[in-house]
């Protein structure tokens, strides 16, 4: 018989976020971070592209949907194989990763970690009375972050 409210006699590794990679990526000297919204437009990524290669970097993207994630979709997936084809026709050794439950704590992390040059963040015009009720990843992110933050509208 089961014992549902015991722990298990050892705990579950966390899951990958990583959804695409590059052969290379684990060597990476220099990292540029990007934030990337599924509604940004196509001058984001020719902005992360052109600061990963002037900073002679990998480039680390966090694909979200917006302030909330939810599960994978097909137009989602296929964002992500569109991001990755750009960053493999620039040449760029890349990681992509689907959004946890905080992009923004996401995004610093992964800065932090791989001590990143620059973060570059896709951001939307948004009310003053959503930013209170929904909050701002962005926001945060250009306050939190130790490296320079370059907004792309």
């Amino acid at each position: 018989m089961s014992d549902f409210y015991s722990k298990p006699a050892r705990p579950m590794p966390e899951p990958s976020l990583r959804v695409s990679a590059s052969a290379g990526i684990d060597r990476a000297a220099r990292t540029v971070v990007l934030g990337h919204r599924s509604d940004a437009s196509p001058r984001v990524m020719r902005e992360a592209i052109a600061a990963a290669e002037r900073e002679k970097a990998a480039l680390r993207v966090v694909v979200y949907a917006s302030d909330s994630t939810t599960s994978p979709t097909a137009s989602r997936i296929e964002m992500v194989k569109e991001v990755s084809r750009q960053i493999i026709d620039a040449g760029i050794e890349f990681e992509i990763q689907r959004a946890g439950d905080d992009v923004a704590n996401q995004v610093l992390e992964l800065a932090e970690e791989h001590d990143a040059r620059l973060i570059v963040l896709a951001t939307r015009r948004r009310s003053p009375v959503m930013k209170l009720f929904l909050g701002s990843s962005a926001q945060r992110v250009i306050l939190e972050a130790d490296c320079p933050v370059l907004t792309v509208k």
